[in-house]
């Protein structure tokens, strides 16, 4: 489809050696994860369909069905109100089709929900109308070696759930050619039914998806053309209310592949036939012109449709990132009417082709590339456009990217496209919550150090990213999402920056369409690292009777240095609607200023506690070396419901956060068996829209004879190359970070354990050498089938990240990416930390240093069944380890 140059004279073997080798490429595409474990050995994860496949699904045939649902209906969308639109001349009428990639592209991963940090989550939903998945993947029981394709593939439903939470229509995908014959998917009973098409729409409705992006890009027969057709009609009469079909403008009615690049007879009688309709709107070709779409418009209008509905002029940004060819100033002409919708390809592009996508780390770059796409160079939907003109669109199209990281040339989705919201009722609660964190919070409490991405539970994010004003001479402050620290969930939104009496700040957060009440309430939960001081932060109100002002409510002193909670009431407002909800910052001496967001909340009524939930239960689990993957269950209650949160309960009486989902099941990946305990609790609880927790339901996981984890520490004296620690007695003998500075063995013990592994410590003997500088050796391991390989260590001079290798007895290997923090790090948000110290060892100085230091603890998971021989270490002397144990 978008692998290939369009003025190609032979598509078909381009796309051939193109976009399928991709495919193929990608199920033997391995690279680093982010503290991402391999699947578990019954994770479910979705696959393709082949016409055999579809005839003769059912939901009760697969038992990873119900794993694979979206639940979360689809939300109305609040009227368009051009006064509080960052550009109020934009029109709300054009439509914007986004064709992307969700967690990733991996072929055999594709999971509903996992646990690392470093996956593509879409945070822009309020630009985009219609989501289609972009996903190929491999049939149910195909070779990992030589994958066999689906001709559909359903979204991923975490994305389907996040794209209803924000008013938004998700479509599987349909792609062909793929193997098998074409004739076979449209078999036609002698009642007139087709098996595929009525299987289509039983499998959207199970799944809770919304129709089919169909992307027919090879030639046919003209009889399985007419035949395809006549499916298609069949599909789009029996399909239910708010079903979408969207057709890619890849194929004439005779069957030969053909591009329009716009819309004509050519291509219309797939929209309508004759008076009949086949599919509800066409994603066109790239290559169109200002007169191809005008002539488009007016063809359509011809044939009793709306130009706007039926036509998505489409560009590619998977192959030109930033800088396609043709110039979306055709679509949306200056000071003239749009011509059509809009139809994105690959605005994963800001992860997906990020060098260091994979890097913790270096996660904001995503975030800038993402904001630079959606909001435009400046990153501020009130100033986009181009900032660039020299190398952008339009240029001619050689079927190469020419720049495709120049942002400058990208006017930003924000410059032609107004946003939308769905914030028209009460409760509305956000806590910026992405769908992914290096750890989970709960009531600004950290509830588990683990990775994790769930795009299911995503909170809606604000509308506008970032529409932040100064109203003085100065430069206003800066918002971003924050994921060192959250209130509920995996990031917070953080402001920052020099605050003083020449920038007064404005940010507007959400747009929205709330009546008030006398009852009506409204909270912020915010921190500021500061207790009894200003919090130099007001709450203000847009009403759609003022949209030009601000009613700014002061929120007053900080009470705590952690959370902080301030309530209003909004009855002296009633009778009035608050279109938009926006922050003030402001001081009147200088102050270098940082507030973290953890909560924005309106009710409309007291909470209420929702009911616990009942039916809860252990379905299936399967116990090995201390760890169990467990399918969990419960009586859904599809009404009055945010989510369900889920726990463990561990020996210490402490609750440990295991997941979150609105569904009425769960797939818990690796619940690690602590010390010796004979069963683990797990509790199930019910929140409600506003927020309020029910009592917990609760049932328990017997680990019955199954062994605890026995760890194996490995003797690495013949691998140390560094001293590390040192005695008070004589704290110079040590150089740990290469300048003089060290552990003080005094508070290190010879053996430690941590999380049910022990690990034995080198010899802190004068001059004895006790810490491995990473070199990129390898250190062998006594050949065995391991569940884990466990280290202890940290890094120096700032925080290192680099990829370490499992060496297996088959010549394979596996490379997971760690990043190791700086053991003297000032955040250890989301690490395991084996021991901490109050003070280090100045070997210079002969000194102590009043300085918290860290050992923190790493892993490694084999793949299961293989036979490990080694480890090899990266080449990133920063990186020291101290001791190493197998599981």
């Amino acid at each position: 489809m978008l692998n290939f140059s369009i003025r190609s004279k032979k598509p078909i073997k381009l796309l051939t050696g193109g976009l399928l080798t991709v495919f193929a490429a990608l199920s033997i595409w391995a690279f680093p994860a982010s503290a991402e474990t391999p699947a578990g050995q019954n994770q479910p994860y979705a696959h393709g369909y082949n016409a055999n496949d579809v005839k003769n699904w059912s939901a009760a045939a697969d038992k990873n069905a119900k794993y694979l649902r979206a639940r979360v209906p689809l939300a109305t969308r609040i009227p368009a109100f051009t006064a509080t639109q960052a550009k109020p001349s934009l029109s709300a009428a054009p439509q914007v089709m986004n064709l992307s990639a969700d967690y990733d592209n991996s072929p055999f991963t594709s999971f509903k929900y996992n646990d690392a940090y470093t996956r593509n989550l879409l945070n822009f939903w309020q630009y985009t109308d219609i989501y289609a998945s972009w996903h190929g993947l491999p049939v149910n029981g195909s070779s990992t070696t030589n994958p066999n394709y689906g001709v559909i593939n359903l979204p991923n439903p975490a994305y389907t759930d996040a794209a209803h939470r924000n008013g938004v229509l998700s479509l599987g995908c349909w792609f062909w050619p793929r193997s098998g014959t074409f004739s076979d998917w449209l078999t036609k009973n002698p009642d007139g039914s087709y098996p595929v098409a009525d299987k289509m729409i039983a499998m959207a409705q199970y799944y809770g998806f919304d129709g089919y992006f169909i992307n027919q890009e090879a030639s046919i027969s003209s009889t399985d053309a007419a035949n395809l057709m006549a499916m298609l009609k069949y599909l789009r009469a029996h399909a239910p209310a708010n079903f979408h079909l969207q057709w890619y403008d890849s194929l004439k009615t005779n069957g030969s592949l053909s591009y329009v690049n716009g819309f004509n007879s050519n291509n219309a009688p797939w929209i309508v036939d004759n008076g009949t309709p086949v599919n509800n709107s066409i994603f066109m070709n790239y290559a169109w012109s200002s007169s191809a779409l005008t002539s488009g418009n007016s063809y359509a209008a011809s044939l009793g449709l709306d130009p706007i509905k039926a036509l998505y002029a489409g560009t590619e940004n998977d192959k030109y990132g930033f800088n396609p060819p043709y110039d979306p100033h055709a679509i949306f002409p200056d000071g003239g009417a749009p011509r059509s919708s809009w139809a994105l390809f690959g605005t994963d592009m800001v992860w997906n082709k990020y060098t260091n996508k994979m890097d913790p780390n270096d996660q904001d770059a995503v975030y800038t590339r993402e904001r630079r796409y959606w909001s435009g160079p400046n990153q501020d939907p009130t100033n986009t456009g181009r900032t660039l003109s020299t190398g952008c669109s339009p240029y001619p199209d050689q079927g190469v990217p020419n720049n495709p990281n120049e942002y400058r040339c990208w006017d930003g989705v924000a410059n032609y496209i107004p946003e939308r919201s769905v914030i028209g009722s009460y409760p509305f609660v956000s806590r910026f919550n992405t769908g992914h964190g290096k750890a989970f919070y709960l009531n600004g409490s950290l509830a588990s150090s683990k990775e994790w991405n769930n795009a299911s539970i995503q909170d809606i994010l604000p509308s506008w990213q970032w529409w932040v004003k100064s109203t003085g001479s100065g430069a206003p402050l800066s918002p971003s999402l924050d994921y060192t620290t959250a209130y509920d969930g995996g990031s917070s939104l953080k402001v920052a920056g020099t605050l003083d009496s020449t920038n007064p700040t404005d940010l507007r957060l959400f747009k929205t369409k709330l009546s008030v009440a006398a009852s009506t309430n409204l909270s912020i939960t915010y921190k500021t690292g500061t207790a009894s001081a200003p919090s130099n932060m007001k709450v203000g109100l847009i009403f759609e009777d003022a949209p030009n002002t601000f009613l700014n409510l002061d929120v007053g002193s900080t009470t705590s240095t952690d959370w902080n909670t301030k309530g209003f009431n909004l009855g002296a407002y009633a009778g009035r609607t608050i279109a938009a909800i926006g922050l003030r910052f402001e001081s009147s001496t200088s102050t270098n200023y940082s507030v973290n967001i953890g909560e924005v909340a309106l009710t409309n009524s007291a909470a209420s506690l929702p009911a616990a939930p009942t039916g809860f239960k252990i379905d299936q689990s399967y116990l090995a070396s201390g760890k169990a993957e467990v399918f969990l269950s419960w009586n859904f209650n599809p009404s009055g419901v945010w989510y369900y949160d889920i726990y463990r309960v561990k020996p210490d009486n402490s609750r440990e956060s295991v997941g979150r989902i609105y569904d009425e099941v769960f797939y818990v990946k690796s619940l690690e068996r602590i010390g010796t305990e004979p069963t683990t609790v797990l509790e199930l609880v019910t929140v409600g829209f506003d927020g309020a927790k029910s009592s917990a339901a609760q049932t328990t996981l017997t680990w019955g004879t199954t062994p605890p984890v026995a760890s194996t520490p490995i003797d690495l004296t013949n691998k140390f190359t560094i001293d590390g620690f040192s005695y008070d007695t004589n704290r110079a003998d040590c150089n740990y970070d290469g300048g003089g500075v060290c552990y003080s063995a005094d508070l290190v013990p010879s053996t430690i354990t941590y999380g049910g592994t022990t690990y034995n410590m080198g010899s802190f003997a004068a001059t004895a050498k006790n810490a491995v500088a990473a070199s990129g050796q390898t250190i062998s391991l006594t050949q065995a089938q391991y569940t884990s390989i466990r280290m202890l260590g940290s890094s120096v001079n700032g925080d290192s990240t680099a990829t370490y290798r499992i060496n297996y007895t088959d010549g394979t290997f596996t490379d997971t990416s760690i990043t190791m923090k700086d053991w003297c790090t000032s955040s250890t948000t989301g690490q395991d930390i084996a021991l901490s110290m109050t003070h280090r060892h100045n070997a210079i100085n002969n000194t102590d240093q009043t300085i918290n230091t860290y050992i923190f603890a790493y892993h490694l998971t084999p793949t299961a069944g293989k036979t490990v021989s080694s480890i090899t270490l990266p080449s990133n002397s920063k990186m020291r380890l101290l001791a190493i144990s197998t599981q």
